[in-house]
């Protein structure tokens, strides 16, 4: 909206202005001033409001705010300002303005006291709450709370303090109030019971925002917003997982955050690595690729361009169990809310990530057939293998290896059908990848060792580079966890630039459509 036009709007409507400053002042000879600045505070400030029929709405909250600064600017001259006893003698009646100023006063000091009970301790609280607000008595308070006389007296005494002290102080929201950012758990082990904590903001906003300096609940309410009633519970679940661990009255994250910061600057770093060494993968895979073909296996008849991504990613997969032969990862963590493996994090929604699951030797229960599905980001629109009700899928995946019946009320068989992974004819399972024989998928592993020995160098490089990296950008308390989180995040991460590379340079070509290119089976 444009400043003539609001001054046409203005002038119109002056009276009204006019108006609005009487009625809200004591003093009438002020009201041309306030009227005036009124005016000029609307024309100063009419280039943000974008709709015209908004303005008067707007004119008249600009109107409110410039009379409060008005009001507020007069209070104080007064008070700097010297008077004659005779001034001060005779009746007193308080002017309007002096009156908004007081009730004023009075919101905001109700609403201080009630910022600061919102910080107090859960027993400091309760406590404070049943006796001044319930009117219950000590003997009362100590039986409800199991403690006893002497310190629901001295809950109190602590409780005044607190409040007195807090009232007094200048606090600010911190930035995660309104920015909460975004927090999403990685995990690598045998079952995962985390996911269900992060379905929500507020338990991600927590671990970021005590992820390098400890936070006591008073800190963590004021940068987050939330009162500590709600924060407890979280703070509490949060606790018992082992996710978060408290130190004295603090909490601090107790896991690593693979940071978007940390990941530009690792990416930066060792981009150059990756091009050299998929030009060899690819060169040498070219080249063994018709003795790859010549082994006896269901799917040797795919085109060149399925073969190579199956027998790449066979080489991947490899290289990154050989990496952990030659530098293995720490001891499993048996976790807190059952099962075993490693947590860890990043602080955005898995930008930077190049995987969405992978599914590595994935055995069927009578121990007959296995397969492997890796999801590299980059084929994500013709292969995407979940892994919701993974026991069930993975039973129809080896069935499907071993050409088993087709069990006919399976929902998950039906899906894995309609994504490609595996076809049926007669009531008979085939699998729509290459499956091999043990004993040619042995064959497989000695033909492509020199490119598995290859990546694997590569992986082991970029993880010893990774761990050195990411332990300067992590705090002290989980710098011991960084080394097994850089050999799983990066060495990962190795075989998806190195495809990412490929596909790239147009050496290899992702299909529109559902074929799942990084899955092989084997039978036992």
């Amino acid at each position: 909206m444009t400043q003539e036009f609001a001054s046409e709007l203005i002038t119109e409507n002056l009276t009204a202005i006019y108006g609005y400053a009487y009625g809200r002042l004591y003093d009438k000879d002020k009201v041309e001033d306030l009227a005036s600045e009124i005016v000029c505070e609307i024309l100063a400030s009419v280039q943000n409001l974008e709709k015209e029929e908004a303005f008067w709405g707007f004119a008249w909250r600009i109107a409110e705010n410039t009379f409060r600064k008005f009001i507020k600017r007069e209070e104080l001259r007064g008070r700097t300002e010297t008077h004659s006893e005779e001034e001060y003698m005779g009746n007193y009646i308080p002017a309007p303005e002096a009156e908004y100023l007081e009730a004023e006063e009075q919101d905001e000091q109700i609403y201080l006291l009630r910022r600061e009970l919102s910080l107090l301790s859960k027993i400091h609280r309760e406590v404070c709450v049943a006796y001044y607000v319930d009117n219950k008595s000590c003997s009362e308070i100590a039986t409800e709370q199991n403690i006893s006389l002497e310190m629901v007296k001295y809950h109190l005494f602590k409780t005044r303090k607190l409040l007195k002290e807090g009232i007094g102080m200048m606090r600010k929201l911190g930035e995660k109030s309104y920015n909460p950012g975004t927090f999403r758990l990685d995990f690598w082990g045998d079952w995962n019971h985390y996911n269900d904590l992060f379905r929500r903001k507020l338990p991600g906003a927590i671990m970021l925002a005590a992820y390098y300096t400890p936070m006591s609940m008073e800190e963590l309410s004021m940068e987050l917003g939330v009162s500590a009633p709600y924060l407890e519970e979280e703070l509490d679940t949060l606790e018992a997982a082992e996710v978060l661990v408290k130190v004295g009255n603090k909490y601090q994250t107790n896991l690593v955050i693979v940071t978007d910061a940390y990941e530009k600057e690792f990416v930066k770093n060792t981009a150059s690595v990756y091009a050299g060494v998929a030009a060899q993968v690819y060169e040498k895979a070219v080249a063994l690729l018709p003795e790859f073909r010549s082994l006896d296996f269901a799917g040797n008849a795919f085109d060149n361009n399925r073969l190579l991504f199956a027998m790449l990613n066979i080489v991947m997969v490899n290289a990154f169990n050989q990496a952990g032969e030659k530098s293995p990862l720490g001891k499993m963590p048996k976790l807190a809310l059952g099962g075993n493996g490693w947590i860890f994090g990043c602080d955005n929604d898995y930008v930077n990530y190049h995987f969405l699951g992978v599914t590595m030797e994935t055995w069927n229960q009578a121990g007959t057939a296995w397969f492997s599905a890796e999801n590299y980001s980059v084929i994500e629109r013709c292969q995407r293998y979940s892994h919701n009700n993974f026991g069930e899928r993975a039973e129809a995946m080896c069935a499907a290896v071993l050409n088993g019946e087709a069990d006919r009320d399976s929902a998950v068989l039906l899906e894995l059908i309609e994504k490609g992974f595996v076809t049926c004819a007669d009531g008979v399972l085939s699998a729509n990848f290459p499956v091999f024989t043990a004993e040619v998928y042995r064959k497989v592993q000695e033909l492509v060792a020199p490119l598995t020995e290859l990546v694997c160098d590569c992986m082991l490089q970029i993880s010893e580079r990774a761990e050195k990296l990411l332990t300067e950008h992590a705090p002290a308390t989980v710098k011991n966890q960084c080394g097994d989180v850089a050999k799983i995040h990066h060495r990962l991460d190795v075989a998806a630039f190195l495809l990412e590379k490929l596909i790239e340079d147009k050496k290899l070509t992702v299909p529109t459509e559902q074929v799942p290119l990084a899955v092989w089976g084997v039978r036992a």
